[in-house]
């Protein structure tokens, strides 16, 4: 099967999701010798663009954030990650800038761009950002920083350039059952007292997914997206 591509070179493309679609289903590992080209075309080097672009818009304004190029796009999965009679590759790829850990509990907020054309989930191109993985720590510093004062959050989220990005605010993809421990059932937020994660995202169209602006869109989006990781992290340094 050739997929076909009529974008300019380092812009994206319907094609560039079909590929992973394809690329995920492969259970040779020399499957991708033949079609390097492709790849590099519809997958790599757009990637590859979108991430040098990302790091000359915003490293001035993305303080400590590490906006990484190397080992951009790469899809083929590690010896010891492939189960038996299992694909060779990832259906996915994804571009992710955050501040490095100190340790291996605790991560950052982050920034990230992903094309995840068969998550269940989001089934597409993603921008997102926030708190995804965080400690049990962490967990319970961001909801103290909810029960103390949610306002910050509020605001942000009702800012006019805010949602001319992002039209909600933090996404239940993690949610505990019962009130947390040490909470107020009746708090006006425990909604969000009860989250496990602090992260917001949305699903690009494939116009704006294929746009030679895309690059200029994301940086508007990551900008907005900073706003909410320093507000998080003044929540988990204790600044709040």
């Amino acid at each position: 099967m050739e997929l076909k591509n009529t974008a300019e070179p380092e812009t994206f493309s319907e094609a560039s999701l079909e590929f992973l679609k394809l690329a995920g289903k492969q259970k040779k590992a020399e499957w991708l010798d033949t079609r390097d080209a492709e790849y590099q075309r519809l997958i790599r080097l757009p990637l590859l663009a979108l991430a040098d672009a990302m790091r000359y818009e915003l490293t001035a304004e993305a303080r400590g954030y590490h906006f990484p190029l190397r080992g951009i796009g790469r899809i083929k999965k590690p010896s010891n990650k492939v189960e038996q009679g299992g694909a060779h590759f990832k259906d996915w790829v994804s571009y992710i800038v955050t501040r490095p850990s100190t340790n291996r509990f605790d991560k950052h907020p982050l920034l990230f761009f992903g094309l995840l054309p068969n998550d269940p989930q989001w089934n597409g191109v993603v921008v997102a950002g926030g708190l995804y993985i965080a400690s049990s720590v962490q967990t319970r510093r961001v909801r103290q920083a909810i029960a103390d004062d949610s306002e910050p959050f509020k605001a942000l989220f009702a800012d006019k350039a805010y949602r001319r990005c992002f039209k909600n605010g933090f996404e239940a993809l993690e949610k505990a059952e019962r009130c947390p421990r040490g909470f107020d059932a009746n708090h006006p937020d425990i909604d969000w007292i009860k989250l496990r994660t602090f992260f917001v995202s949305k699903t690009l169209t494939m116009k704006e997914f294929t746009s030679p602006k895309l690059a200029e869109k994301l940086a508007l989006d990551f900008r907005q997206l900073l706003r909410l990781n320093a507000l998080l992290q003044k929540a988990l340094d204790g600044d709040w």
